[in-house]
């Protein structure tokens, strides 16, 4: 037997009856707003962005000091000398405590009143459970982009950064410079919250240091263009940053084997490299001389197009701070000594 019918048939109208003039008025109603709208959204005003007037003050590349300190940050601790400092861009990570325009200012003003730079920390290769973005039900595998936690670093999950889904937490989408008026106001008022880039330039800093850029490794066997994707992501995150906001810059940390590619090298403005000459076999262990050598080739190749390379060796013994630096110095690269959990004044 046939299911029953929970809708009736359509019913042809009749040849010869005119439709009531009711209907044709609620039709033309319909057609009115039907253009009304779209034009009238036109004249909306959009959710406005602060205007940001182009990065001014010392250039990358004349920078000959630098500091890393992502805990534990205040303006009065931190050292005069220092031409470059690398912060969180919230105080304990979270949406709480992050910096204002005016706390990044101060960052930024030296004793004297001179300006220092003062570089943003967001990782784009991992999810850290603590940041704002983070939604209590999410596990790895929900949503799809999301990894497995990091056996070393608890709280933090590898991401499959190619996913539309990740991208559009670190920066509007792939296409919005492509979208219509329309399009754009629509997307100015989707739910959620702010971009975490976007987040980064309103508050003022002058640019970003991009963390985890090597999580292509983790990826390889599940995706063989993992270290093309990556490419495609710091340009797309460059692309959008530099249009915002003239002269914002973009250092990524390690993944130098990428320098090999002339068009990674094209979009950022320098590079930060952990443990070059120490520490991949664990703190204060000697790197094989194979494993240096070749990093200071990849670094080299950005070095030779006059970009800056900025070193991190997480090294107190004072020995083997003298014999790296007497390695990286030769190199030209801009050293700094720190501890891994990067919670004290940099020295």
């Amino acid at each position: 037997m046939p299911a029953k019918r929970t809708r009736p048939r359509f019913q042809p109208k009749p040849r010869g009856r005119k439709p009531k003039r009711s209907s044709w008025r609620f039709v033309l109603w319909l057609a009115v707003l039907a253009l009304a709208v779209p034009a009238l959204l036109l004249f909306l005003p959009t959710r406005q962005q602060p205007k940001l007037t182009p990065r001014e003050g010392l250039a990358l590349r004349d920078a000959r000091s630098w500091g890393y300190q992502l805990q534990n940050v205040t303006q009065r601790t931190i050292p005069d000398a220092l031409d470059l400092l690398v912060v969180d861009y919230s105080r304990d990570g979270s949406e709480r405590r992050v910096f204002s325009r005016e706390d990044v200012e101060r960052l930024r003003t030296r004793t004297d009143g001179s300006k220092r730079i003062v570089l943003a920390y967001m990782s784009i290769g991992e999810a850290e459970s603590y940041r704002y973005y983070w939604q209590s039900g999410w596990a790895p595998g929900s949503p799809s982009w999301l990894g497995p936690e990091n056996a070393e670093w608890k709280g933090n999950y590898p991401v499959r950064y190619w996913e539309p889904g990740w991208w559009n937490i670190i920066m509007p989408p792939a296409d919005a410079a492509d979208q219509n008026r329309l399009q754009r106001i629509a997307l100015s008022f989707r739910p959620g919250p702010r971009p975490y880039l976007d987040r980064i330039i309103d508050a003022g800093f002058d640019g970003v240091y991009l963390d985890r850029i090597d999580a292509y490794d983790h990826w390889a066997a599940e995706n063989k263009d993992a270290m093309a994707q990556m490419v495609r992501f710091v340009s797309a995150i460059s692309a959008y940053a530099k249009g915002r906001r003239a002269g914002f810059l973009v250092v990524p940390q390690n993944g130098e084997e990428l320098l090999r590619l002339p068009a990674y090298r094209r979009v950022i403005d320098g590079i930060a490299k952990e443990d070059l000459v120490y520490g991949v076999k664990g703190d204060g262990q000697p790197n094989e001389a194979g494993i240096t050598k070749t990093g200071i080739r990849d670094l080299n190749l950005l070095k030779a197009e006059g970009r800056p390379v900025f070193v991190v060796e997480y090294l107190s013994e004072p020995t083997q701070r003298a014999d790296a630096l007497k390695q990286l110095a030769r190199e030209g690269y801009v050293v700094h000594f720190a501890k891994r959990d990067l919670h004290q004044v940099p020295e």
